[in-house]
């Protein structure tokens, strides 16, 4: 049976006396990758904010058996590590080695244990060759890398990104989906990533989008991108699948790819 690692039921919020969610409603299933999307305003910054215990709302939420309450928050945030859109924030140390020793000192690992810790997680983010450098001296690329690598240190049961992938650059950006990706396939990391850029939800497996804090869409990227509805809300389809739906016009394909490789495959008739 699968398991849901986050429960909310009948949440309630009020920004300025107005409700932002009202009896919301939420699960989110163990090992998955999670796309949130929506315009300003929509809630989802709210929500990763209320996720981190960061603000307080009314209603139920269980966070890996916890409830997220005051008694269990140095608990949750164990198990839920939070990455925000301003690495600058983030960086609490005087290099990169230290703000990746950071959390593992908090959390009392040993000496040597932070050692090899921060020696795997710096090659496997290609950052090893920085440890030494201040947060002045990194571009804003290797900020954000260094931010996930942080709170991806200590081995979380769940990684939340709030807007904390637009800063990559393309070459940072297909590394950190790598890691993500092959991290949830293992069954090490639930993945819940708040994003504006609907080319980011390619690399999730379900997409979930906010409007004025409910709930308007919610399904598997695949049934999300079968049509074109998303853009009604907004939005502009990724570009592989803009394609996908003029090329099916041509009767050039016969549905809707997910990935440039799989189209120039089915093209240009690849075995």
């Amino acid at each position: 049976m699968t398991k849901q690692i986050i429960k909310i039921k009948n949440m309630t919020f009020k920004y300025d006396q107005e409700y932002l969610f009202k009896d919301f409603n939420l699960e989110i299933e163990e090992n998955s990758f999670v796309a949130i999307i929506g315009k300003n305003g929509s809630g989802k910054s709210s929500l990763a904010k209320i996720l981190a215990g960061l603000i307080k709302c009314d209603g139920y939420i269980n966070i890996d058996g916890y409830l997220l309450n005051d008694l269990y928050l140095k608990k949750v945030r164990r198990i839920l590590s939070v990455c925000l859109d301003d690495a600058d924030e983030h960086f609490l140390g005087a290099t990169v080695m230290d703000d990746l020793a950071f959390s593992l000192e908090n959390l009392g690992y040993a000496s040597s244990d932070i050692e090899v810790l921060i020696k795997e997680t710096s090659k496997k983010f290609k950052i090893d060759n920085i440890l030494e450098r201040t947060s002045e001296e990194l571009n804003n690329s290797e900020k954000e890398k260094v931010a996930i690598a942080s709170s991806l240190i200590h081995n979380p049961k769940i990684l939340l990104l709030d807007e904390a992938i637009h800063k990559l650059n393309a070459s940072d950006r297909k590394l950190v989906f790598k890691i993500l990706k092959e991290k949830v396939k293992n069954k090490d990391l639930t993945v819940i990533m708040i994003t504006h850029d609907l080319e980011d939800t390619l690399n999730s497996d379900r997409i979930i989008l906010l409007n004025n804090g409910k709930i308007v869409l919610d399904d598997t990227k695949e049934k999300v991108y079968v049509d074109d509805k998303i853009e009604k809300w907004g939005f502009n389809l990724p570009f592989i699948v803009k394609l996908s739906h003029n090329l099916m016009l041509y009767d050039l394909l016969d549905r809707v790819y997910l990935n440039e490789k799989e189209v120039i495959d089915k093209l240009w008739g690849s075995n």
